[in-house]
C-alpha cells in the first residue's frame, strides 16, 4: 500500500444535494484531492436526485418523499456496499456521516456539526429523528472521524461514546483564486436583487440557529438613531425545509418596517458570491452556533471587515481578525456596525488582520491533512 496511491471511494450521494455546509466542503474537497498523486479517488454521487425531484414519481407528496426515500436507502445500504466490495477500495469518505451497513473497507465520516443535538427544536423533526436514530451506529463502525474545528471534536467528545484518538481536526479552506482582495461585482445582478445602496452582507441560510432576528433589530435599532440611513441589509442565503426559522425572519423583517432596506437573495451562485463579499461594508454574522464559520473565512479573504459572535468556533477561526460580540447582546452587535460604517480607521484594521489571518487557511492543507487521516486509519 505504502508504494501506490491510496484508493479512495467518496460518498457523494448526500452531499451533492446541498448548496451549502456539507455540498460545499465536499466540492472543494474532491477538487484537491482529485489532484493529489497519494490518492486515487473516486466520486460516487448515487442515483440522481434532480430526476425524482422533477417528477419522475408523478408527484411530490408524502408518497413521493417516502419513495425517494426508500430508494436513498436502497442505494446506501444496498448498491452501494456492493460497489465497493467489488472494486476493491481502501476506505470509504463520507462527508455526510452515513456509512453503509457491512461496509467492506475502513470508513471515515466527516461531523461539520453537532446542531441537531445543541438545537434540536431549530430542525423539522423527521430530519432530527433521523439523525438521532443513525448518529450512534455510526460512530460504532467508522475507523475515523473528521471535525472541522475543535470545538466540534470537544462537542462530539463530551456527547458520544468515542476514542479521542479517532477524532481529527482538519480545517475547511478557503479558495484564494476566487475570495481575494480586488474582485468585483456583477452590476447587472446586483440590481436585477434590488441592489441599490451601500450595504452591510450576512451570508448564511435562513435558519435559527443564525441569529438573524438580532441582527434585523440591531439596524432597527440604528436605523432609529438613523445611522442607518444610506444602507441596505442583504439576506444572501437559502431558506431549507428542514431548517426551522425562515418564518420568524420574515415576520421580524415586517414587525419593525424594513421591508424596504432588507433584500432576500436566495441561493447566491458560486460566481456571484465574491463579488457580493466585495462590495459589503461589513460581513454581519451573529450566528448562535457554527461548525466552522466559512463566510467569516470568505469576507475576510476578500477584505471586507467582519462582525461576528463570539460562540461556538467562530473565535477559533476568525482570531483577532474581527470584532467579537456576545450573541445575545444586541446593543453591542448593533454599536460594532456603527463602529465599522463610520470609523475608516476600524474598518481598515479589520481588513489587514482578516487578509493575512485567512492566508492561514487553504483547502490544498486541508486536503494534505486529510490525506493524512486517511493514511493512519488505511494502516
Amino acid at each position: 500500500m505504502n508504494n501506490r496511491p491510496l484508493r479512495v471511494a467518496w460518498d457523494n450521494s448526500l452531499a451533492r444535494r446541498n448548496p451549502t455546509g456539507t455540498g460545499v466542503y465536499s466540492s472543494q474537497l474532491i477538487h484537491e484531492l482529485s489532484a493529489q498523486p497519494e490518492v486515487s479517488l473516486k466520486v460516487f454521487d448515487g442515483w440522481d436526485p434532480s430526476d425524482r425531484a422533477r417528477g419522475v414519481y408523478g408527484d411530490q407528496g408524502i408518497l413521493a418523499r417516502a419513495r425517494r426515500g426508500a430508494t436513498g436507502l436502497f442505494w446506501i445500504h444496498g448498491y452501494f456496499p456492493y460497489l465497493l466490495r467489488k472494486q476493491r477500495f481502501d476506505l470509504l469518505h463520507s462527508p455526510a456521516f452515513v456509512v453503509p451497513f457491512g461496509c467492506p473497507c475502513p470508513s471515515v465520516v466527516t461531523i461539520l456539526d453537532l446542531s441537531f443535538l445543541m438545537f434540536p427544536k431549530h430542525f423539522e423533526r423527521r430530519w432530527q429523528t433521523y439523525v438521532n436514530a443513525i448518529m450512534p451506529s455510526v460512530l460504532r463502525t467508522v475507523s475515523g472521524v473528521i471535525c472541522i474545528s475543535e470545538h466540534s471534536k470537544q462537542e462530539l467528545l463530551q456527547s458520544y461514546k468515542i476514542s479521542p484518538d479517532m477524532v481529527h481536526v482538519v480545517y475547511c479552506g478557503i479558495d484564494h483564486a476566487r475570495f481575494h482582495p480586488g474582485v468585483s461585482i456583477d452590476r447587472d445582478w446586483a440590481c436585477s436583487i434590488g441592489l441599490r445602496k451601500d450595504y452591510v452582507l450576512h451570508v448564511g441560510t435562513l435558519s435559527q440557529r443564525k441569529n438573524i432576528p438580532l441582527l434585523l433589530r440591531a439596524v432597527a435599532s440604528l436605523r432609529s438613531r438613523n445611522k442607518f440611513r444610506n444602507y441596505q441589509l442583504v439576506l444572501a442565503g437559502p431558506e431549507l425545509p428542514v431548517l426551522q426559522g425562515g418564518a420568524e425572519i420574515h415576520e421580524t423583517i415586517r414587525a419593525l418596517g424594513l421591508e424596504d432596506i432588507v433584500v432576500l437573495t436566495g441561493h447566491v451562485a458560486d460566481e456571484r458570491l465574491p463579488g457580493l463579499y466585495a462590495q459589503a461594508k461589513l460581513l454581519a454574522m451573529p450566528s448562535l452556533y457554527e461548525g466552522f464559520g466559512l463566510p467569516v473565512l470568505e469576507s475576510m479573504a476578500i477584505g471586507t471587515p467582519v462582525v461576528a459572535c463570539n460562540s461556538s468556533s467562530i473565535p477559533e477561526v476568525a482570531g483577532d481578525a474581527a470584532i467579537l460580540v456576545p450573541p445575545q447582546d444586541e446593543q453591542a452587535f448593533a454599536d460594532a456596525i456603527q463602529d465599522v460604517l463610520e470609523n475608516p480607521a476600524t474598518g481598515q484594521e479589520l481588513r489587514g488582520k482578516g487578509i493575512a489571518r485567512a492566508r492561514e487557511f487553504s483547502w490544498q492543507r486541508s486536503a494534505q491533512e486529510t490525506i493524512a487521516v486517511y493514511r493512519k486509519i488505511a494502516r
